[in-house]
C-alpha cells in the first residue's frame, strides 16, 4: 500500500487523536496519508487535505476512526471504486469498525504488506417514484450499507405503508415508519424495532415496520432479487427518508413508491479473522444481557 485514506469522527477529540497517531505511524512507513478537506483532523493538527475527488482517486485503501457513525460516513467514498475500508472502533458497539485500538498498529502493518482479506458485503440501491418517474433524478439511485429508513415526524400522525412484492400487494399496516435493511444493517436500527439478526455475508433484504399498529409486525427477509417497492400514503403527515442514517434533503409525499434492490456495487471490507462477526455479535451484544 502506498496511499490510505484516513477518516475520523469530527466530533470525538479522542479518535481526533488516536487518527493522528495513525497519520504519523503510516507517514513513518512512506505511506502517502490523504485528508479530506474539511474535516477536523487536517485542520486541529495543520495536516495537508485534499478534495474529495483527489480523495477517491487517490487513495488505495480507507481507514476509518470513530464509531460504526464514521464508518458509514467513510464507506460513501468507497462503493463505486471498490476501495476497500477498515474501522478503528472508538465508540461502543462497532460493528462495523472492528479493530480495537489495541490492535490498532499491528492491523495497521497488515494493511501496509496487503495481508488481509476482503469480506464483500452487500449494498441496496432505492429510487424514489412519484406519478411513476423518478423524484430525485439528481442524487436517484442511493446507495445504503446499513439501511434506508422511512419514517414520520416526531408528533406528526403514523403513515400508511403498503409493501409491494413482484407487483403483489402483500401487506398494509399504519406504523411510525419502516426500516428496509441489509444484513449489514440487521444488528442496528432493524433490531432495535425487533427484526432478526442476519449474518451480513449474506444476500437479503430485511423489511421491518416501526411500531406497526397491527397485530401482524413482523419482520420480512426477501431475496434481494425481488422487485420490493414500499407505497406511502400520508396526506397529512411529514414523511422523512433516512439512508444510513443520513436525512435526505428529499421528503417523501403522499402516494410517492420507494423501490428497493439489491445495489450492483459491494463493499469492501478488510478483514483479519472471518469470524470476527460472530465473536462481536457474543461479545457486545450477548454478553451485554448476561
Amino acid at each position: 500500500m502506498k496511499s490510505i485514506g484516513l477518516i475520523s469522527n469530527n466530533e470525538n477529540i479522542r479518535a481526533i487523536d488516536i487518527a493522528k497517531d495513525i497519520f504519523d505511524y503510516l507517514a513513518s512507513k512512506n505511506v502517502k496519508v490523504l485528508l479530506l478537506e474539511n474535516d477536523e483532523l487536517p485542520k486541529k493538527h495543520n495536516l495537508p487535505m485534499v478534495n474529495i475527488e483527489e480523495f477517491r482517486s487517490g487513495i488505495e485503501a480507507l481507514i476509518s476512526v470513530g464509531g460504526d457513525g464514521t464508518f458509514l460516513r467513510a464507506a460513501r467514498h468507497t462503493y463505486k471504486n471498490g476501495i476497500p475500508i477498515m474501522g478503528v472502533n472508538v465508540g461502543n458497539l462497532g460493528f462495523l469498525a472492528e479493530i480495537n485500538i489495541v490492535d490498532m498498529y499491528d492491523s495497521l502493518d497488515k494493511i501496509i504488506n496487503n495481508n488481509f482479506e476482503i469480506e464483500k458485503r452487500m449494498l441496496i440501491s432505492g429510487m424514489l417514484f412519484r406519478d411513476k418517474k423518478p423524484a430525485d433524478k439528481q442524487n436517484c439511485p442511493y446507495t445504503a450499507l446499513n439501511d434506508f429508513v422511512i419514517t414520520k415526524s416526531l408528533l406528526e400522525k403514523i403513515i400508511d405503508i403498503k409493501i409491494i412484492i413482484n407487483g403483489v400487494p402483500l401487506l398494509s399496516y399504519g406504523a411510525d415508519g419502516i426500516i428496509i435493511s441489509t444484513p449489514t444493517g440487521s444488528t442496528a436500527y432493524s433490531l432495535s424495532a425487533g427484526g432478526p439478526v442476519v449474518e451480513p455475508k449474506n444476500e437479503s433484504i430485511v423489511i421491518t415496520p416501526i411500531c406497526a399498529h397491527t397485530l401482524f409486525s413482523r419482520s420480512l427477509v426477501l431475496s434481494p432479487y425481488n422487485q420490493i417497492e414500499i407505497q406511502i400514503n400520508s396526506a397529512e403527515t411529514q414523511v422523512n427518508l433516512n439512508i444510513d442514517g443520513k436525512k435526505s434533503d428529499f421528503n417523501v409525499l403522499n402516494g410517492d413508491i420507494f423501490k428497493v434492490g439489491k445495489s450492483q456495487y459491494n463493499l469492501n471490507l478488510i478483514t483479519f479473522n472471518k469470524n470476527i462477526f460472530f465473536k462481536i455479535f457474543k461479545e457486545k451484544l450477548i454478553g451485554r444481557d448476561l
